[in-house]
């Protein structure tokens, strides 16, 4: 004050200020922060309660656990797809190899969808007519093929790229089916102007893993019996790339054997693929039109042990050809069998949808169901009441 008192003749401004200041009321400090404290309990006494939020508000949605439910890769997208006629080949009469192609990416076709190992059948529709179920020769693709279609389906990206909308990939690949003109006409007579309709691979494939003969070194000698149709799954089976279910590894074997039984010659099919699967897979073809007990004795070659031999046997559903290859292993001590009619166990799918949330999933059976049980003791306790008032 002394200080500003001595300034006030210095200007007109100084002595405005020091009349501004000896005019006011001065407090002490602490009466300041009681004041201070006091007008802050006003603003608290006034502000709302704790809100209580209903958790059951939030359960009244329906499907409320698809929230939180992960996309599995082409999950939404059709089950069939458009195929392409390639080419038409005789392997016997009545019987033609058709090739055409498919598609097998990741993106577009669901794994539960997919074609995984031998011993499937591709659905297929030619013209919007009717659905067959025709043998596959051509082994299932090998995981190559889809590497760059799953690295999509993880959503990640490179350096420097902007996610935005985009159509899936596409991967086609050559599919080859063993048509009977009795059994599907429409595709044995089939060409490149036809509408062709691929839909989901039908069965699991067969058994390799739980018969153990996928264990090379507990059964390295094999022994194939194929007649009919199974030629086409024995293909299969022999061409399987590393990484299938059904890749039975004949070069890492000691001795691999096809008995391939046809009604006469002009009946055999593939035959062009024999010499390559003995060169290729270490695969050695014995045909015969004799039955499968006369390939058999009449084979100086093979020296085996029947506990380290399995046998294969491939005879699509004719009973008569899986007696007679059952009668030689029986003979020959063979105890270790895989029939094509044994198929794998159906794969167990993850849940997309963790369990935490299951409880919102609503099941109209289970509610119908409850409700018609509630419906018949509300019924029964009125009968009950009504016979005991009378």
């Amino acid at each position: 004050m002394a200080h500003l008192q001595q300034s006030v003749q210095s200007g007109g401004k100084c002595r405005r200020l020091a009349a501004r200041l000896q005019s006011h009321q001065w407090r002490p400090f602490g009466q300041c922060i009681k004041g201070y404290k006091r007008s802050r309990a006003k603003h608290v006494l006034v502000r709302a309660g704790p809100v209580k939020i209903d958790e059951e508000d939030l359960m009244q949605f329906p499907d409320r656990y698809k929230w939180y439910e992960a996309k599995f890769a082409a999950d939404d997208m059709p089950d069939w797809n458009p195929g392409r006629f390639v080419s038409s080949n005789q392997e016997a009469p009545h019987q033609r190899l058709i090739t055409f192609t498919a598609e097998i990416s990741r993106e577009r076709v669901p794994l539960r969808n997919a074609y995984k190992a031998a011993g499937q059948k591709a659905a297929v529709r030619i013209n919007g007519g009717e659905e067959r179920d025709l043998m596959v020769v051509s082994a299932p693709p090998p995981e190559l093929v889809n590497n760059y279609p799953l690295f999509l389906c993880k959503g990640d990206i490179f350096s420097g790229e902007t996610k935005t909308a985009r159509e899936p990939t596409s991967v086609m690949a050559d599919i080859q089916v063993l048509v009977c003109r009795e059994e599907a006409p429409e595709v044995y007579d089939m060409g490149p102007d036809d509408l062709m309709s691929v839909g989901p691979f039908q069965g699991t494939g067969m058994d390799m893993r739980s018969s153990g003969i996928m264990a090379i070194f507990r059964y390295p000698t094999i022994v194939m019996f194929a007649s009919g149709a199974g030629i086409a799954t024995a293909t299969a089976l022999i061409e399987s790339p590393v990484g299938c279910s059904t890749h039975l590894s004949p070069r890492m074997r000691t001795d691999v054997r096809l008995y391939y039984a046809a009604p006469n010659r002009t009946s055999l099919c593939l035959t062009d693929r024999f010499e390559s699967w003995q060169e290729q897979y270490n695969v050695t073809v014995i045909p015969t039109t004799s039955g499968f007990m006369d390939a058999w004795d009449g084979d100086d070659t093979l020296v085996y042990d029947p506990e380290t031999t399995a046998a294969v046997i491939l005879t699509a559903g004719d009973k008569e050809a899986e007696a007679a290859a059952l009668e030689v292993c029986r003979e020959a001590e063979i105890t270790a069998i895989l029939l094509d009619n044994e198929h794998a166990p159906p794969p167990i799918y993850l849940d997309s949808t963790p369990k935490s949330f299951l409880r919102w999933k609503r099941d109209p059976q289970a509610e119908a169901m409850a409700a018609g049980a509630a419906a018949a003791a509300s019924s029964a306790s009125e009968e009950g009441s009504g016979t005991a008032t009378e």
